[in-house]
Formats: structure tokens, C-alpha cells, sequence
């Protein structure tokens, strides 16, 4: 039986898309707290990689297709710095900008085939320090 399993390459293809004013991180550069950053997508460390699947892939059973779900979130900006909603007509622009380059990358380098992204959570999210964000969480299941 022979499956391919190579989360880096797919995480680096993530990384390696162009999202106007967006930052996109690795998971090597994960941060503990985002801080004063904003528009930053960075793998969401609870979870990231979640929902694995190796499911045989033809008859004979020696090819196995493997599934899972990669979780990110967006830090638009921390919340305080402005009005509660000041920030939410460009905090949705950015779930469009974001969506559409997922959507435009047919193939993510690494990845066999990728689903269309969801985003859920749009409004108050943390970073790993437990900081409040405008943001959202945005999965990707390959």
C-alpha cells in the first residue's frame, strides 16, 4: 500500500499565494501572539490538521487516498484600535479576497485535490496568546 502524505508542500503552496495586503504564514512561523500586525493568515495551531482520511483509492487496495481539513485564521486587526464595527465592511472584503484565492488556485501544490474554503466565525476571534481580533477562521479541506 503506498500513500503520499506531504502537509509542508501544501502549507508552503498556501503560503506562496498572492492576497492583496494579506501576510500569509507558515506553520514554522506561527506566533504566540499576532500583536499590533494586521491582515495576517496563519495556520490556527488547535487543530490545524484535522478530519485525516486514508481511504483506498482503486480496487486492489495498494493505492490509498489520503484526506484531511488544514484550519487558518485571519487577524484582521485587534479589536479596540478603532469603533467595534469601524472595521467590518474591510474584514469581509478580505473573507472575499481570501476566498477567491483559494478558489483560484485549482491544485495547491502537494495536494492530490482541494475542496472550496469555508469561513465561519467572522467577528471576534483569538490568537494563541488568547488576544481579541477582528477576524474569522477559514478551513480548507485537501
Amino acid at each position: 500500500m503506498s500513500a503520499t502524505v506531504d502537509f509542508a508542500t501544501v502549507t508552503n503552496a498556501i503560503e506562496a499565494l498572492s492576497i492583496s495586503g494579506v501576510t500569509i504564514l507558515d506553520v514554522d512561523e506561527i506566533p504566540d501572539t499576532i500583536g499590533l500586525d494586521t491582515h495576517v493568515l496563519a495556520p490556527w495551531p488547535v487543530d490545524f490538521v484535522s478530519g485525516v482520511e486514508l481511504v483506498r483509492d482503486e480496487i486492489s487496495g495498494q493505492k490509498l487516498r489520503l484526506s484531511y481539513t488544514l484550519t487558518y485564521r485571519y487577524y484582521h486587526c485587534k479589536i479596540g484600535t478603532t469603533g467595534i464595527l469601524a472595521n467590518y465592511g474591510a474584514l469581509i472584503t478580505a473573507a472575499q479576497n481570501i476566498l477567491l484565492a483559494f478558489a483560484s488556485d485549482a491544485t495547491l501544490t502537494g495536494a492530490m485535490d482541494n475542496n472550496m474554503p469555508a469561513i465561519t466565525d467572522i467577528g471576534p476571534v483569538l490568537d494563541p496568546a488568547g488576544n481579541e481580533y477582528h477576524g474569522f477562521t477559514i478551513t480548507l479541506h485537501i
